[in-house]
């Protein structure tokens, strides 16, 4: 056999390159995310929905917006835009990098990526600063508010409050 055949031989019998197979997001029985490289039918659960396209809001800002690079809001505004984006969007992975996660445990972040999904699959109502009383100069916001739907088909208000860190020149959020 030549050479050339043995080369092709060769190369068919590597495996598929890391961005060729495929990773399923499915949800199981209990509601948790499960990722895997098996069909989701297979495994009891069904497929998730896919991340909704950036939209702009009433209010115009435009999901994504506003940050050096995603996470990093080296503003307050930029901070804020990047937040409604992601919730907008109801991307929850998005919102975890506007989330300060220095000093957290694995424990600790499972539990909070378990928050940030329920907060993100929520529908948006609105998302604004809270300041202290009375307003000292010059004005710093305590807290992000985001007020929410409780679900899509019920009209009950949620509200969260994420605290307010400067951390690395950036704006974080936090539980």
């Amino acid at each position: 056999m030549s050479r050339a055949w043995l080369l092709l031989i060769a190369c068919l019998c590597l495996p598929a390159p890391a961005a060729a197979q495929a990773v399923y997001r499915c949800v199981g029985p209990d509601g948790q995310s499960v990722f895997s490289d098996q069909p989701c039918q297979s495994q009891g659960a069904v497929e998730r929905e896919a991340p909704r396209p950036p939209v702009a809001s009433a209010e115009g800002f435009v999901s994504g917006t506003g940050t050096t690079g995603e996470g990093c809001a080296r503003s307050l505004d930029a901070l804020l835009l990047g937040v409604r984006g992601a919730l907008e969007a109801r991307d929850v992975n998005r919102l975890a990098t506007y989330y300060h996660w220095a000093g957290t445990s694995a424990g600790a972040g499972r539990y909070l990526m378990d928050s940030l999904e329920a907060i993100a699959a929520r529908p948006l109502v609105a998302a604004e600063f809270v300041y202290e009383e009375p307003l000292a100069e010059p004005a710093r916001p305590r807290a992000l508010r985001v007020e929410q739907a409780a679900g899509p088909r019920d009209a009950g208000a949620v509200r969260t409050d994420f605290l307010l860190r400067r951390h690395a020149g950036c704006w974080w959020i936090e539980l």
